[in-house]
């Protein structure tokens, strides 16, 4: 199937392999409805998980994608003019005990491009795992390359991978030695386990792997594994209005670093830093929606973010910036 079939669609979800669908699921005609045995589940970053969108669809494939060639060049234009002000500001919150870490988040600006041309971009060196592409019924377009899972349910179980730490594909060896990478992502996993118990059976949560990389087209990310067991009475439904936003878009504590980023960000993030999940029957995927584009009504824009702590030197987090642009770089 070409892309360009599916940009016809009035409204559809196009999801990568690990949603459950290899290589492609493809939802079409979706429609509102309350959870079911198999939906489409949506919250931006700024929504409550509570209120997250739930969507059917009138029919669900699998499906193989013919991607779009690369006929002209790709532009994408950032502006990170304020960032380093910015770092300063947050590292002084942490001095002041006020926050631990903040995720900071900017915008590319990018060309006349359409989605099938940004999803075959993102595509071109390896699908991402959670690769999406999603138009909804009242018009809310994105495109992600999402590598990162928030969580997935298998019957009572529950797996939740966050991620902190990116790098050159070539220094994924000095990543895994960083100290302040370490200690970033250790923050966020233990955030991640106090949402977690909130649902959980009491003394299930634990972190099974503390620290592992994953080696991607363009970067090297470090992520841990936490895993616990769903109270009887509690839903994948709960288990978002627990852990949304993501702890690893946010910071820590959270409510503080939500706070920062209110001062801080100009903008809504919207669907960048949200959740887009996949439930049917007794298994749930959700994947936090990092490296995401959404369509507005003068064009695209693509977040890119880090998590900032003390230790924190504003070039360093340019380049990472820089790292995380490269699923969109022309090279």
């Amino acid at each position: 199937m070409r892309l360009t079939e599916i940009e016809g669609l009035p409204s559809f979800a196009l999801l990568g392999p690990g949603f459950g669908g290899r290589p492609f699921l493809l939802l079409s005609d979706l429609r509102s409805m309350a959870a079911g045995p198999a939906s489409l589940v949506f919250a931006g970053f700024e929504q409550h998980g509570r209120d997250a969108v739930t969507l059917g669809a009138g029919t669900t494939e699998t499906c193989t994608i013919e991607f779009e060639p690369q006929e002209r060049p790709f532009s994408v234009i950032s502006d990170f003019a304020d960032h380093s002000r910015k770092v300063a500001q947050i590292r002084e919150a942490i001095a002041a005990g006020d926050v631990y870490q903040v995720c900071l988040t900017v915008r590319a600006r990018l060309g006349a491009q359409g989605g099938a041309e940004i999803l075959s971009r993102m595509c071109r060196d390896g699908i991402p795992r959670f690769a999406a592409w999603v138009r909804m019924p009242d018009g809310l377009e994105f495109v992600s390359a999402s590598p990162e899972l928030f969580f997935e349910i298998t019957g009572r179980k529950v797996r939740s991978q966050p991620m902190k730490g990116t790098a050159r594909p070539e220094q994924g060896m000095a990543l895994a030695g960083s100290e302040k990478d370490r200690a970033e992502l250790a923050m966020i996993t233990d955030l991640i386990r106090n949402d977690l118990s909130k649902v959980c059976r009491p003394k299930s949560v634990r972190v099974v792997k503390e620290r592992h990389t994953l080696l991607l087209p363009y970067a090297a990310q470090t992520v841990s594994d936490v895993v616990g067991i769903i109270d009887e009475d509690k839903s994948a439904m709960d288990v978002l209005a627990a852990l949304h936003p993501g702890g690893s878009v946010t910071g820590a504590p959270k409510e503080a670093a939500l706070e920062m980023i209110r001062r801080l960000e100009p903008h809504p993030r919207g669907p960048y830093c949200g959740t887009l999940g996949f439930v049917r029957e007794d298994r749930a995927v959700f994947a936090l929606l990092i490296r995401t584009a959404t369509k507005s009504h003068d064009g695209w824009t693509y977040g890119v973010g880090s998590g900032i702590v003390f230790d924190s030197d504003p070039q360093a987090e340019l380049q990472e910036l820089a790292v995380k642009l490269g699923a969109l770089s022309s090279d």
